[in-house]
Parts: C-alpha cells; sequence; structure tokens
C-alpha cells in the first residue's frame, strides 16, 4: 500500500525533514525519493509511535493522550481522536532539548540544565560512569545496577525520573490529556527511574482533577516506532 518513514528529526506537516540533529536528510527530497518504490508518508518518530499506540497499544480507550518516549532523547506527542498533532510547523515534539534556565534563589548563579542531558538514556550512562568511574554502555546497565543494590546507580535513576516529571507535569498541565502513556526503551522500564518519574509528575501536577490521570506504560514495546510509521500510510483513509 505504501511506505511509512519515521526518522529522528523534527518533521513539518508536508512530510520535510526540517533539522539534521541525527540524520542529515534536511532538505534532501526524501519521500519524493522513496515514492519512486511505492506512495510515501515521512514522520517523525515522535509521533509515529504515538499513531501506533492509539490504534493498537495503550492509548486505544483515549480521545485525548499525550505519548511521552523516552530513550536516547525525550519527546512527546498530543493525540487528538487518533490522530498526532504536529503544530504550525512540524515541531510539536520538541520537550528536553533546550535549557530550562532558571536563576538560583541563594547564590544567584544562572542555571540552564537540558534535561536530555540529565534524565535520558545517554545522560544516566554518561552520569554513572562519571561517578564511579565505570565503563557501561547502556541504560540498562545502570538500571541493572541499581536494581542489585547499586545506591549510586539508584539515585542516578531516581534523580532522573524525579527531573522528567517535572517536564511532563508541566505539560500535563499545559495540555490536560486524558492520560500519559510513555514509551521508548527507558521509558518502558520498571524500577526507580519510573517510580520517581510517576510520583515527581503528580507532584508538579496542579489541578486535582488531573493528578490522578493514568501514567502508563506504552504497550508496543521496541516495536511501536516501526508499527506507528507504517501506520501512517493509512492515516488519510480513517
Amino acid at each position: 500500500a505504501g511506505i511509512g518513514v519515521g526518522v529522528c528529526e523534527l518533521v513539518d506537516p508536508h512530510g520535510h525533514i526540517t533539522s539534521a540533529h541525527t540524520v542529515a536528510w534536511r532538505g534532501l527530497p526524501v519521500r519524493e525519493t522513496f515514492a519512486q518504490l511505492a506512495p510515501t508518508v515521512v514522520e517523525s518518530d515522535a509521533r509515529a509511535p504515538a499513531l501506533a499506540e492509539a490504534r493498537y497499544g495503550a492509548g486505544q480507550p483515549y480521545r485525548l493522550f499525550t505519548y511521552v518516549t523516552v530513550g536516547t532523547g525525550i519527546s512527546y506527542c498530543l493525540m487528538q481522536e487518533g490522530r498526532p498533532y504536529a503544530g504550525a510547523q512540524g515541531n510539536a515534539l520538541i520537550l528536553a532539548s533546550s535549557p530550562l534556565t532558571t536563576t538560583c534563589t541563594e547564590c544567584g548563579a544562572v542555571l540552564k540544565p537540558v534535561l536530555e542531558e540529565f534524565a535520558s538514556g545517554p545522560a544516566l550512562v554518561a552520569r554513572y560512569n562519571q561517578a564511579t568511574g565505570a565503563h557501561l554502555l547502556g541504560a540498562e546497565a545502570v538500571l541493572a545496577a541499581a536494581a542489585s543494590g547499586d545506591a549510586t546507580a539508584n539515585e542516578i535513576a531516581r534523580s532522573g525520573g524525579e527531573a522528567l516529571g517535572v517536564s511532563v507535569g508541566w505539560l500535563v498541565n499545559v495540555l490536560d490529556p486524558e492520560a500519559v502513556i510513555v514509551g521508548g526503551g527507558l521509558g518502558s522500564a520498571n524500577g526507580p527511574y519510573w517510580d520517581a518519574f510517576v510520583a515527581s509528575a503528580r507532584a508538579h501536577i496542579w489541578s486535582d482533577t488531573n493528578r490522578d490521570l493514568p501514567i502508563l506504560h506504552a504497550a508496543l514495546g521496541p516495536d511501536a516506532g516501526m508499527i506507528g510509521a507504517a501506520a501512517t500510510v493509512f492515516q488519510d483513509e480513517s
């Protein structure tokens, strides 16, 4: 029927890739080139898994939900009536890439933390290796160390999840979804990261009518992006 291409870049509503942070396809005729084989849709890898969860996964019961993906990066997608909201430029997915600038009320220092550099999978690994001198290669190893009783790994996982919860709580305050569904490699894991994330998100949700909303793991696991990219081919038929 067609080809669905999910890419880890910004993609505008017309299927044009508008960033080149990871894949140097910006400005190239990606859709047109694939379309020589079959009709093609190009979509962001934040919106593709959200579509999969809406059609086939944990999002099926909800008219309006927020999908958050946590892995190498951290992004989100608002799903409305089974369709991803892309925004005017296709950029309604950025959650954790820009600085959260604030001024310390105690010392006056200007702080510019970037959530992806603190709470993503690679960030947990980098923080753990720096703290211990180890050479772990993946967030799974940090979570496994935490599960085995490593206090440093536990604190890094806990603090990462807590930081993510601050931003997701803010997202709930702004978007007012029925549920939050969390996917990606790190977002699919249980343990101190997940527990701290959920507690922090609820603590940072302002309205008590939102505070107890469902916060769920994605149902489709690591295949969600592939399934969602394929499902984009059928979007205009629904």
